[in-house]
């Protein structure tokens, strides 16, 4: 079923991408600090996470109430998945039906490594002021701070093209159901 396959393959691309962000950005902060890490703030252009996305005919992105980058700023039917996931309502991700053509697959995005702090804890404490500088530098409107281990910070969003998941279904291998 077409809901099924946007779960599994959505939270294949999420999994993907967080390992990988949390690999990258530990390897960068200790080579060179928060100037090194930054590039490597966005796990949806990885190019392992856009082989995926191209793979299974997804686009994914990530959103925030509190965004570092404007562009991520959550609305509409994204606040209100924000929400149900910061209520308890939701803690998983959930698919959804977006028409005839399109499956949305939506993820929180919660604060589960320290190493996150080092961007995105209190500034003062986990983040030295120095460093917040520079991500001002590059963020002027930053509010992705002040988050503490445990916190929901955002949500993945995974559109998939129908047309897209069923080409590569049908391109799949088919179990034989015959006995052996």
């Amino acid at each position: 079923d077409m809901l099924n396959a946007a779960q599994k393959y959505g939270d294949s691309i999420v999994v993907v991408a967080e390992r990988l962000h949390v690999e990258r950005l530990t390897e960068h902060l200790a080579q060179g600090g928060i100037a090194a890490a930054i590039p490597y703030c966005q796990p949806e252009n990885y190019e392992e996470t856009e082989a995926l996305q191209d793979k299974f005919g997804a686009i994914s992105r990530r959103f925030s109430e509190r965004p570092r980058n404007p562009q991520n700023l959550a609305k509409g039917s994204i606040t209100q998945a924000l929400t149900r996931y910061g209520s308890g309502q939701e803690q998983e991700a959930t698919v959804e039906a977006l028409g005839q053509d399109q499956i949305r697959n939506t993820s929180p995005i919660y604060l589960r490594d320290e190493t996150c702090l080092s961007c995105h804890g209190t500034v003062g404490q986990e983040l030295n002021e120095s460093d917040y500088t520079l991500i001002k530098e590059k963020y002027p409107q930053d509010q992705a701070v002040g988050y503490k281990k445990g916190d929901l910070m955002g949500i993945w969003e995974l559109t998939f093209d129908k047309m897209d998941l069923v080409a590569y279904l049908n391109d799949q291998p088919k179990k034989s159901r015959r006995p052996r």
